[in-house]
């Protein structure tokens, strides 16, 4: 059963909303980026954004909201140009998780070092961590973020840019599924998952990667 009804009463307007994460960063130091500037999406990221545009593509979006981190502004650009006319607004409800800005700038291999417990706890079990912000605060925003993408798109399919864990946060509350699944759930770059909503009711109706689908 969906936790998103006790944690977030206001409801989501009818309609489809494709969530999607960015493209692969370009990252060769192995940084945590979080929230920081000037993360651009890789050769291949930028390939992956353009299948995702063409799966987009024909689906009716009338509107697309993004965060407004580098990397998903660059993804929401390529999927805008195959949507021609088609409004962008950035959000910050579609950020990234809030851990992730605690931890930017750091060196992935030296986050156990620096920050044991909180890194043993986002490995093992996600659900109890809430340094930064919580799986269950992403999933509220989220829903928040889902509510104002179909109002500005006055109930027709809206696109939504964002990142992994707030992305996963809002599937796995839907689904009624523990935090704790996070790793265990796919959420791979350029992906895209489709939740329906009816009357307030939140369904995961799809899950697409369309940059592997056009490879195969």
């Amino acid at each position: 059963m969906s936790r998103l009804a006790a944690d977030a009463p206001a409801q989501v307007p009818a309609g489809t909303v494709y969530l999607v994460r960015h493209g692969l960063v370009h990252n060769p130091n192995r940084i945590a980026y979080g929230w920081l500037p000037r993360y651009r999406l890789a050769v291949e990221g930028q390939q992956q954004a353009t299948a995702t545009a063409a799966y987009l593509a024909g689906r009716e979006v009338a509107y697309i909201l993004t965060s407004p981190l580098l990397r998903a502004m660059q993804t929401t650009r390529i999927i805008a140009a195959a949507l021609p006319g088609v409004p962008v607004r950035r959000s910050r409800l579609l950020i990234e998780s809030g851990l992730a800005h605690l931890w930017e700038g750091e060196r992935w291999t030296e986050l156990p070092q620096k920050y044991p417990v909180d890194y043993e706890l986002f490995q093992t079990a996600p659900g109890s961590l809430t340094t930064g912000e919580s799986m269950a605060e992403m999933a509220v925003r989220m829903r928040r973020a889902l509510a104002l993408a179909l109002r500005l798109s006055g109930g027709a399919p809206a696109v939504c840019v964002s990142h992994r864990d707030p992305i996963l946060a809002l599937r796995l509350a839907i689904e009624g599924r523990s935090f704790d699944e996070l790793h265990r759930t796919d959420c791979n770059p350029a992906s895209v998952t489709t939740i329906v909503s009816n009357a307030g009711h939140l369904q995961v109706a799809a899950y697409a990667e369309p940059y592997r689908d056009a490879e195969a």
